[in-house]
């Protein structure tokens, strides 16, 4: 197979395999890097700020913020998507879908370099293909927010590609091809931090290339220890490009870490327990536990799943616990494959480097993260995996002399991993799908059965709705959402009391006692206890005085108690902070009518149509006034 037809092949699979993502919605974490960014309008924010600005539009500056910089990713979002099209999930996804057959396609030129001079190019196809279809790409693909790890990967294998021209040219453009090597790495660092990590992977590669030469130098250097000895120009070359790749990557680091403004990003400590443990032993037990599963979900990714925090993998606190096993078992093969390569196993330590070097921001060792497993960040370090793979199974097929066999077995696992990635896309059309998946195959996780509860209500099926919100109750009795999301089901089926139970019970933990004080007195309010009522919205407004919904709910109960005069105050102020909030002016326009103020209640009402045609309680209370009106003028 020639090489035209190699790339043409895998392209082409590359992009069969996620057609059908292109119907999809905006889905889990696109809401609030799409949806609710503004950093997609350039008239609401200029290319500039990007360049200061979060990945989900805030400032890098705040407290509360999550501190993922990836400006170039936004960049994409607003000139090849938002500037055509708005908000029409369909480009956001189709150029996805052509990133991640741009990856293919070049980790296909990558794979040759590596495994080229080792062997047959058709293990390098097959890499390439193993990539392709790998299931656990569906998460980086299929959601839009994934399109980080799509770019990274992009400026990733360019970067390389480039060190490894200054490698193997002995020409004066091969410092030049080390510097656009660094770009190349600083601006997959710019779609994600990871990307960072092609530095790591580039020096490994440099060091395993002249691994012989750079081994004779430190043996001479250990013999004749201070005596004066002629180095190699080849190892000498390799020393300069190795400096000159640890200054680029400390400069970039401290890029990076200013832009963080002194400030940590903040995560909950209920989410990873494991990284939060007081004591290190069951740190080290519980993220050694992690490693396996990841390594699992690249060989056998057949419980794929959006979210893996709170229970969904409980810690380890013995020594005794039989999945210390599968860990020690992961580190003894590790170990052995970095036996191999310090022999001179060149291909397995390239493909060691692009396996664990590009994971390592992710492991927790250096710093924590943000989650406990995330399938999209392994989209890098299947680089390396599919490196191995090919490689292993091009020296099985030499070891028991049948080609054919091999070729045959690696055929039937591109087909499984193709029919599981075209189904899997299936679950992320939309959140409902999504976490229904998640319910499935992570039955322990409280939070995907609180979203699927929070899905199923907004789909009106509250029956259902209802049922997941008491499994998530008896999974974790401490997870305040869940009370919270219950209290409002119960609230929009009328259950009052019910509802009241449940804020209460929310309200009982305390960072969810200021989010929950105004649902609380609405219920308060609705079962005709005003007293609570009003004070429970006075101390939520004395918490967080810029809550228009609040103003507006004590605004009605003023008007429900006749003291029409703060009524109206309260309806003016919850309008002068929100002008587009319907619902106030509906009301304060209805008390105005009872107050017998009708060309101004009229007035009010038709503001609220105006901003809501379809706002059956205006279209009612209009109705009535003209029927008066009319029945008077008779």
């Amino acid at each position: 197979m020639n090489k035209a037809t190699s790339l043409l092949l895998v392209g082409s699979i590359s992009v069969l395999l996620y057609l059908n993502t292109l119907g999809a919605g905006f889905v889990f974490d696109d809401h609030r890097a799409i949806l609710t960014n503004d950093d997609l309008d350039s008239k609401k924010t200029s290319i500039y700020e990007l360049f200061s600005h979060d990945f989900w539009g805030g400032g890098m500056h705040r407290k509360e913020s999550h501190k993922s910089y990836r400006p170039l990713t936004v960049i994409t979002y607003r000139l090849l998507n938002y500037e055509f099209a708005g908000l029409e999930p369909f480009g956001y996804h189709l150029v996805n879908v052509i990133l991640h057959a741009i990856v293919s396609m070049l980790f296909l030129q990558v794979a040759e370099i590596v495994l080229g001079p080792h062997g047959d190019k058709e293990w390098s196809t097959m890499a390439a293909l193993l990539f392709a279809t790998h299931s656990i790409h569906t998460e980086a693909v299929a959601s839009v927010v994934g399109r980080a790890e799509l770019l990274a990967c992009i400026f990733f294998l360019f970067s390389f590609l480039f060190y490894s021209q200054a490698i193997n040219t002995h020409s004066n453009y091969s410092s030049a091809y080390t510097f656009l090597s660094i770009i190349l790495g600083f601006f997959s660092m710019l779609s994600k931090e990871q990307g960072i990590t092609v530095l790591g992977v580039c020096g490994a590669y440099d060091v395993l290339a002249h691994w012989n030469s750079l081994l004779n130098m430190c043996c001479k250097i250990f013999k004749k220890g201070k005596e004066r000895f002629e180095i190699q120009s080849d190892c000498r070359d390799v020393i300069k490009r190795l400096c000159f790749i640890a200054l680029s990557g400390a400069i970039m680091m401290w890029f990076r870490i200013s832009m963080n403004e002194g400030t940590d990003p903040i995560f909950k400590p209920e989410e990873m327990r494991a990284a939060f443990h007081p004591n290190r032993l069951v740190r080290i037990f519980s993220f050694s536990n992690i490693y396996v599963w990841n390594i699992l979900l690249l060989i056998f990714p057949s419980s794929l799943c959006c979210d893996w925090s709170l229970g969904s993998l409980p810690i380890i606190e013995t020594l005794y616990d039989v999945r210390n096993i599968w860990s020690l078992i992961l580190y003894i093969v590790l170990g052995l494959l970095i036996i191999s390569t310090l022999r001179g196993d060149t291909v397995v330590g390239i493909g060691m480097s692009f396996l664990l070097i590009p994971f390592l921001p992710s492991a927790g060792i250096i710093f924590k993260v943000g989650f406990v497993i995330a399938e999209r960040v392994l989209y890098l370090p299947s680089l390396g995996y599919c490196l191995l793979l090919s490689v292993g199974a091009e020296r099985l097929s030499k070891r028991i002399y049948n080609k054919k066999i091999v070729q045959i077995a690696l055929v039937f696992v591109l087909i499984s991993m193709s029919v599981k990635t075209v189904s899997r896309n299936w679950d992320w059309h939309s959140d409902l799908s999504l976490f229904e998946s998640g319910v499935r195959a992570n039955p322990g996780n409280v939070k995907l059965h609180n979203n699927y509860a929070m899905e199923l209500k907004s789909a009106g099926r509250f029956k259902e709705a209802e049922k997941y919100y008491k499994i998530a109750m008896e999974i974790e009795p401490d997870y305040a959402e869940v009370y919270f999301n219950y209290g409002n089901l119960l609230s929009e089926t009328k259950d009052h009391k019910g509802a009241l139970h449940y804020f209460e019970k929310a309200m009982s933990f305390p960072h969810m006692y200021s989010k929950t004080l105004n649902n609380a007195a609405t219920m308060y309010f609705k079962l005709g206890r005003y007293t609570e009522a009003e004070n429970k919205f006075k101390e939520s407004l004395e918490i967080n005085p810029d809550q228009p919904m609040t103003y507006n709910n004590l605004a009605s109960l003023y008007g429900e108690t006749k003291r029409y005069k703060e009524s109206s105050r309260m309806f003016k102020k919850a309008i002068e902070m929100n002008p587009g909030y319907t619902e106030a002016y509906f009301n304060y326009g209805t008390l105005l009518y009872q107050m017998g103020q009708v060309d101004e209640g009229e007035k009010h009402l038709r503001h609220a149509l105006k901003l809501n045609p379809n706002h059956h309680g205006a279209l009612n209370n209009l109705k009535v006034i003209e029927y008066y009106r009319n029945k008077g003028q008779k």
